[in-house]
Formats: structure tokens, sequence, C-alpha cells
């Protein structure tokens, strides 16, 4: 238990911030505090957990060192990372930063059968969204093309620390028909022939990569992503090239040599030729956005609640605030639904492609 006095503390020392959604009120953690992880929410004397993270293993030379037991692979889906928790009567979603999401909350109900809630009042659904209307990420995973999809890879008490085991976790899935991250069994760390398959499968149906969970008490974990993800980053993110860090892109294009030495590629020309086009073809979208006047991001959710649509847009200057201005476009009730349809400026991009289609002069 939290006292409210620690977290009053923790507010003024600026490791923790207050927050509300809808009048209920809560805490979240901004840095790791008394063991608890950035994003873990206190409010109302229970805590929700912040999800840890997870490390990358660069090479799979390193699995064999890494893990002390056969750990179970299951596949990374290219998403947001989301909680669903139970407080009081209602039901929310918080983002991996501890704010309650207001699209996931407005659609949780869409996404998995809240009677588990009223079974296990106490557990917390980790897991990832994805598909083409979501309001955070600019494209979509394979496994969902169309609308919005949520798949379950952890689950946790509130007010513990650690995961449910594996059984006990496929085991509620069952019951509640829950919908889980694709899961491909049991692998010992020494069969990297068998692990290179899974990740080369992967790769080709343009998958973002595995997480690998120690069958162990100490549950040690770690992610590998694929190279085709690698490529999909570098294309989406290059459409804001100027708003992003430089590190991003050359971190990802050392991350993709490393895959090919890893997969022992055999078509280095087809795939020097596809890292071109995940530069060029995203630029030259970009460029013929503004040559229409517009260099924005377009997206478009659909909420039950029109509030939770206009609270979206509030809570997005806070998640994505350092990318610039989020514009309304329209929101309208469609077929039972609200729809929301806003941009995103990203405001050096913008301002340089601007400038140079004008034919403004530039001292480099």
């Amino acid at each position: 238990m939290v006292s409210e006095s620690e977290i009053g503390a923790a507010v003024a020392e600026k490791k923790a911030k207050r927050e509300s959604f809808g009048g209920w009120e809560y805490v979240r953690l901004l840095h790791d505090w008394q063991g608890w992880p950035r994003g873990t929410i206190l409010a109302e004397g229970r805590v929700i957990p912040g999800y840890p993270k997870i490390g990358r293993v660069q090479t799979l030379v390193g699995i064999p060192a890494l893990f002390h037991a056969p750990f179970w692979a299951e596949e990374k889906v290219d998403g947001y990372n989301v909680r669903l928790f139970r407080a009081g009567d209602s039901l929310y979603a918080a983002t991996r930063g501890g704010l309650i999401c207001p699209f996931t909350t407005d659609r949780l109900a869409d996404l998995i059968d809240p009677a588990l809630f009223s079974a296990h009042p106490e557990l917390i659904l980790c897991g990832e969204v994805t598909g083409p209307e979501t309001p955070y990420i600019e494209g979509t995973s394979p496994l969902v093309a169309e609308g919005v999809g949520f798949f379950l890879f952890d689950l946790m008490r509130q007010g513990v620390e650690g995961f449910l085991s594996i059984e006990e976790k496929s085991s509620l899935a069952r019951s509640f028909r829950l919908p889980t991250v694709p899961a491909y069994g049991w692998i010992d760390p020494k069969d990297l022939g068998a692990f290179r398959e899974i990740v080369r499968q992967l790769d080709e149906q343009g998958r973002e990569g595995v997480v690998l969970k120690e069958n162990s008490p100490r549950s040690f974990r770690v992610k590998y992503v694929t190279g085709s993800a690698e490529l999909a980053d570098i294309a989406s993110m290059t459409q804001r090239y100027l708003d992003v860090p430089p590190e991003y892109f050359t971190e990802r294009v050392l991350r993709l040599a490393l895959f090919l030495e890893d997969m022992e590629a055999t078509d280095r020309e087809g795939w020097s030729r596809r890292l071109g086009e995940a530069f060029l073809t995203a630029l030259r979208e970009r460029i013929g956005s503004a040559r229409r006047g517009q260099c924005v991001g377009s997206f478009r959710c659909r909420f039950h609640s029109r509030e939770n649509a206009l609270r979206l847009l509030d809570s997005l200057a806070q998640i994505r605030g350092h990318e610039g201005e989020t514009r309304l476009v329209d929101l309208r009730a469609e077929e039972g639904f609200w729809v929301l349809r806003f941009e995103k400026l990203y405001r050096s991009t913008s301002g340089f492609l601007r400038n140079a289609l004008g034919g403004s002069l530039r001292f480099d």
C-alpha cells in the first residue's frame, strides 16, 4: 500500500503527476519509484503496475548466453502498448506512460469480453492495440486489415509485481476468449536453427518480431525484431524526417545490417534496394503532399462517445506534443459511431519542404 503522503512527495519531486479522466482522479509515475516502473498508476489505494521495459537482443549469438532455461516465443505485434483494468465500476485502458487513453477506453468492450473483470476484478490485461483506425500510429500490423484489434500478451494483478505464468494466462484467455498474440511454443535456447526459421517466416510476412519469455522464477524476457520491421519503421518515420532524432534512423539501419548477418541473407542487392525505397518513396509522398499544401499525418478513429473523441484530442498534446499541432478535421455521427478525423502537423519537416518548394535559399 502506498500512502497519500508518499504520493504527495512523489508529485512534489516531479516523479509523479496528478491526472483525471471523466471525474476519476489518479496519479501516474513519470519515473521509476519505490520499485514501481514508470507508467504505474496510483489511485484509491490501488496500484496498477507499469509495464516494464524489455531489452532487445541484438544478435542470435546472445540468446544461449542470456537464457538459462527454455523460452516461450510469441509474436511482437506492431501497435501501441495498453493495460486494461477495472477501478470501481468502470473499466479503463492506460498507455505505456500511464495516461488513460480515451480511444482504447471507449472501445474496450469491442476489443475484449468485459465479463472477465466481473470474475477477476484484480486482473490487468497487457496487450497491443493495432489497426488502421488507431490514433497514434500511421499504418497497421498485417494481423488487422481494418478497424482496430487487441492482442493480449501478459496478465498482471493489481498491487503485485510481475506477471502471471504463461499457463495461467493461456487458461484465462481460453476461458474468456481473449484474443492473444500468435505464439510459437517452447524453444531450447541452444536450438537457434528452429528460432531462426520462425524469425525468417515472420520477416517474409512483414511482421514485427518476437518476444522470448524464459520459463523460470526470474521471468526473464527479451525482444528480437525483423528486418522488415526496421524498414517499415524507417519508411513511416521518414514521413516526418526532420521531426525525428537522426539516431532513430542510424540505429535502425545498423540493426538491419545485423539482422541480415543473423539470417545469412543472400539477396543483399534486394535489401539495399528496399532500404533506399523506404527512405525515398516516403519522402516523395511527403513532398507530393507538401506541393498540395499538406504535410501532415491523417488519422480516422471511431468512438461510441463523442466526449471521448474530444478527450482524445486534448490528450494527444500530452502524449505526442513534441511533434507539433493536432488539427481537428471532422467529427460526425456515422453508422452508430462518432467518427473523428484529425491531422498531425510535423512542424520541422513541413517548414523545410514549404521553404524548399517555394525556392528559398538555405545556407548549410
